[in-house]
């Protein structure tokens, strides 16, 4: 049985109507939490590892579908063509707790990738997502590097960095959810106002009656993803996030600095090699003379 939609239709168009022109103005940034930004609620003591979740976003987006990738017991890893993944995890300290995990971009409230992109490609929405401007990105892979839960995968094929988008891209078409809360026949993700969503992760968690952990409101400062695990995150494998707003400042300099320094010697050992090898052409001119 599905749970309860938090918000009604003109609370979400009139929240989200601004993003219709999205594209015509370039991505606007939002600074710190807005009570207006929204949130997603990922439940894994509901979660039954359907897949249809990581199924739906793939549609959506037109993401190439890998073989196998879909089948419920096979666990799968981020990547440019996997937005979304679903997987089953195991508490550490306890080995008879398993919960199907619902995985994507956790859209910090103040995102270290978009702090550290050198031409300014990642911008945080208004509204709460946290989206890669594709024309813009030069897959310099610095997002990767700060990204306090390594989300941000690069497309070999297209060549640049992509991730879950929040499917900031429906609204102004009027869609009320993003493609994988809409597909879910569970009601083990939900979509509404991030305040609401964590209050409904705190009722859900004191209805188990059982020990859990809500990830999202502390860590990284925040994040608009909410998940509602049975251990804490790093019991369950996960990345353990600082629970404090990541430094963009020090960051920016430590990983495009550390990322201009790896160029340069790259560049230099090319030009190096350059210099050994033997031009054929002269090599040529050379013996005819």
């Amino acid at each position: 049985m599905k749970k309860k939609s938090f918000i009604n239709r003109r609370q979400f168009i009139k929240a989200m109507a601004g993003l219709s022109i999205a594209p015509a103005i370039g991505l606007t940034s939002a600074a710190g939490a807005d009570i207006n930004q929204f949130g997603k609620l990922a439940d894994t003591f509901t979660c039954i590892g359907c897949k249809r979740c990581m199924s739906a976003c793939k549609r959506w987006n037109s993401l190439k579908v890998e073989r196998n990738e879909l089948v419920s017991d096979k666990n799968t890893d981020l990547s440019g063509n996997n937005w979304v993944v679903v997987n089953l995890r195991s508490d550490k300290k306890n080995k008879t707790q398993r919960n199907y995990m619902h995985w994507a971009c956790q859209h910090c409230q103040e995102p270290a990738c978009a702090g550290v992109c050198p031409v300014s490609a990642i911008k945080k929405l208004d509204s709460g997502p946290v989206v890669i401007n594709e024309k813009k990105c030069i897959g310099c892979r610095y997002c990767y590097q700060a990204c306090p839960f390594k989300v941000p995968r690069f497309d070999f094929e297209k060549r640049v960095t992509r991730k879950c988008t929040l499917c900031y891209n429906r609204f102004p078409l009027n869609y009320k959810k993003p493609a994988c809360v809409a597909a879910c026949p569970v009601g083990a993700l939900a979509f509404g106002y991030r305040h609401e969503i964590i209050r409904e992760a705190k009722k859900r968690l004191h209805d188990l009656k059982k020990p859990g952990y809500i990830m999202g409101i502390e860590e990284a400062g925040g994040t608009a993803m909410i998940t509602l695990l049975p251990a804490r995150p790093e019991n369950m494998g996960l990345i353990q996030a600082p629970k404090k707003i990541i430094n963009q400042d020090l960051d920016k300099i430590r990983i495009t600095s550390g990322g201009f320094m790896g160029a340069s010697i790259i560049a230099y050992a090319m030009y190096l090699y350059s210099g050994i090898i033997i031009n054929p052409d002269k090599e040529n001119n050379d013996s005819t003379n």
